[in-house]
């Protein structure tokens, strides 16, 4: 897939991510620590859509935190709001995020997600949009069948939801079987959903 000019595949820099994957050890032991399952599920070394509930803002991190860099490098589609906020977009851009924009279909997100997957990397996607979302969007369907790549179901949740995360509770990462790229968008969604619900 030839790059349209100005939509440069991201990267995330490799200094720049092992520091930020340390770094969440912080946050997540002020909530609680951390309990991890299913991570046999995430393919070593190789192209996979991450695709979980979102409940938190702190979700994302503590997902890529779960999956130890040296196994996988999950760069997260984020919604472009985010890339505007004093240090938080530069620490996006250089852990590999990407913007979308959410209030319109964003072909663009879409074509940087597939790059990605192309060329052997790992992608983050909350199918429901925006935290406490109940539509669930196809757009995760979408990019895995294009790039055909399996999506990884994962649900991540804190024990103390009313605390935002902090202490007082305990946070828990669980991943499912990789779903195989296959069907329809609307069957792969449905695939998706339900093998997340079973992860509760």
């Amino acid at each position: 897939m030839p790059t349209p000019p100005g939509e440069a595949t991201p990267t995330p820099h490799p200094l720049a991510y092992s520091l930020v994957h340390a770094l969440m050890a912080l946050p997540v032991a002020y909530g609680g620590g951390l309990s991890v399952e299913g991570l046999e599920h995430v393919p070593p070394g190789s192209p996979a859509v991450i695709a979980g509930n979102h409940q938190l803002a702190l979700d994302p991190f503590v997902i890529g935190y779960a999956i130890p860099s040296r196994r996988a490098q999950v760069q997260f589609m984020t919604k472009q709001e985010a890339f505007g906020w004093p240090l938080v977009g530069p620490v996006l851009c250089a852990v590999g995020a990407f913007p979308v924009d959410r209030t319109t279909h964003d072909t663009r997100a879409v074509r940087r997600a597939i790059r990605v997957l192309q060329g052997g990397g790992c992608i983050g996607i909350f199918p429901q949009g925006t935290r406490g979302g109940a539509e669930m969007h196809g757009g995760v369907a979408l990019i895995a069948l294009r790039a055909r790549a399996p999506i990884v179901p994962v649900r991540v949740w804190h024990d103390s939801p009313r605390r935002r995360g902090w202490p007082g509770g305990h946070w828990h990462v669980r991943f499912g079987s990789p779903l195989a790229p296959a069907g329809s968008i609307r069957s792969l969604t449905l695939r998706w959903e339900n093998a997340v619900a079973v992860l509760g």
